[in-house]
């Protein structure tokens, strides 16, 4: 699953919003954030600041890996129902950071449909942004440039159905704004930290479609994530098949991307 994020939120915003004191590295705002980039998080061995990290985690010479599965191996058909264990804690390689290298990967927004050529932005209704994806962290030196790596992933879990209705099994972990200081807290035992873990709430999320310029990670810029129709989907006519589809009319729930919402706006 190909995902890209938005994170544009004026600086200040973003500092209240978490209630944190600084970023530790100039503030850069991206529409079309994309693996290998840079990017921002709070993490639990440093939640007093905003942290720029690489987009990708870095667990072994030359693999990158952008997103983690919360179930490890087990669910392999990404079935909607399950409900069995989360195994990411058993995954050798995740064991450890799942544990006490947690973060907070900060967003706006993301960005899905690269594999159907539709791109769709996915949000939070009510302007809830910018929010926050769960996410691990690692540190590691590399031997090669002589410098160390700071990287990122964030985890997935089973799609709700928003996503689903757009041809997905699976989505981005999304805490609610009450969870993401426990999330940072390494002190609480793992099954609390697992029971994080769970697909967002579909009546609190929607989505529209954009410019499939998006697909490129060179288009970077406001323009590329307005909506191609000024028309609100709901998740029961959202369909990410070519079939015609009438769009419901919403004006009051209209994300409304612009200069006034994504920049120092108070709305």
């Amino acid at each position: 699953m190909d995902i890209r994020f938005v994170l544009a939120s004026d600086p200040q915003r973003i500092l209240k919003r978490f209630s944190v004191g600084m970023f530790n590295e100039d503030y850069k705002p991206s529409y079309n954030v994309s693996p290998a980039d840079g990017s921002y998080i709070i993490t639990s061995g440093n939640p007093g600041e905003i942290s720029l990290f690489e987009f990708g985690i870095k667990i072994g010479k030359g693999v990158s890996i952008p997103f983690v599965r919360a179930e490890g191996d087990r669910n392999e058909a990404d079935d909607n129902a399950y409900n069995g264990s989360k195994a990411i804690f058993l995954k050798p390689e995740y064991k450890q950071l799942i544990r006490s290298q947690r973060c907070l990967v900060l967003a706006d927004a993301f960005i899905v449909g690269f594999e159907y050529e539709e791109p769709r932005l996915v949000y939070l209704r009510n302007k809830k942004r910018p929010f926050a994806f769960a996410g691990i962290y690692v540190t590691y030196f590399d031997s090669n440039s002589g410098n160390l790596v700071n990287s990122f992933a964030i985890i997935t879990y089973t799609a709700n159905k928003l996503l689903q209705s757009m041809g997905y099994k699976r989505m981005p972990v999304i805490l609610h704004q009450q969870q993401e200081s426990r999330w940072l807290r390494n002190s609480i035992p793992i099954f609390n930290v697992l029971d994080m873990i769970e697909p967002f709430p579909t009546d609190l999320m929607n989505a529209y479609p954009v410019s499939d310029a998006i697909e490129d990670n060179n288009c970077n810029d406001l323009k590329y994530i307005q909506p191609t129709v000024r028309t609100f989907y709901t998740e029961s006519n959202y369909n990410i098949s070519r079939k015609k589809v009438k769009p419901q009319r919403d004006n009051s729930n209209l994300p409304g991307w612009g200069e006034s919402v994504i920049k120092g706006n108070k709305n």
